[in-house]
């Protein structure tokens, strides 16, 4: 595996700045990537490029098939209602348990989640708003503390590869108009305090709607089956 200096893989490198670019929008669902412009882009070899989206396909950011090659993975109605039920069912019965079991440590990590989350903006400023990475990464750790106590090592594997595949579904819809008149910062709130109170109905139920708002976000803004969209030439 190729390393640039500090020893991180060049792979994992385009890997993050692939990454980004598809989470921020700059590179938009179904948009194909080809591995020379990518190559010839970030300055390494196709050897790299296609370790790198290796990667992204293990995360379900990206998808390769015998004929459209590369591509970034389409935003699908069906896709995002199956997610949705999914992580209703999995999450939310790991959540429960987390919730039923979770002690002093559990309690202790799952506030300092919140707080890290609490301390940072959504978006960042400026005449397009854009994602804030701090805030996404600590939006993860922050669900995945809560689950965290489960005490089943199945379910938390189901969960998070769950969270991947709604990772570009949660992005596309923090950047919506709907999305800048959600409270949020309220929803995660109810979450901490029902988990902190040990109250497994509330956590469980206000989760199932915190996830269920996001897909209505989506839906509302025009979410179409991604088969109506073919896949798009990089510019």
């Amino acid at each position: 595996m190729a390393k640039r200096a500090g020893g991180e893989s060049l792979a994992v490198m385009v890997y993050e700045q692939l990454r980004s670019a598809i989470l921020n929008g700059d590179r938009p669902p179904g948009e194909r990537l080809k591995p020379g412009e990518l190559g010839e882009q970030y300055g390494v070899s196709l050897s790299v490029v296609r370790e790198a989206l290796g990667l992204l396909s293990a995360k379900d950011l990206v998808q390769v098939d015998r004929n459209r090659g590369f591509h970034v993975t389409p935003l699908s109605l069906r896709a995002l209602n199956d997610l949705t039920e999914a992580r209703v069912v999995n999450e939310g019965a790991a959540l429960r348990l987390s919730v039923e079991r979770g002690g002093v440590t559990w309690e202790s990590e799952v506030l300092a989640a919140h707080h890290r989350l609490s301390v940072q903006p959504m978006l960042l400023p400026g005449d397009q708003p854009r994602r804030n990475e701090e805030w996404a990464l600590a939006h993860l750790a922050f669900h995945r503390t809560l689950i965290e106590a489960c005490g089943n090592a199945v379910l938390l594997d189901i969960c998070a590869r769950l969270s991947d595949a709604a990772e570009v579904y949660r992005a596309w819809s923090a950047t919506g108009t709907r999305e800048l008149h959600r409270d949020v910062a309220g929803e995660h709130k109810g979450l901490l305090d029902a988990a902190l109170a040990h109250d497994t109905e509330a956590a469980e139920t206000l989760f199932a709607a915190h996830v269920r708002r996001t897909q209505q976000i989506l839906v509302d803004g025009g979410l179409t089956p991604a088969a109506d969209r073919p896949a798009t030439e990089t510019a």
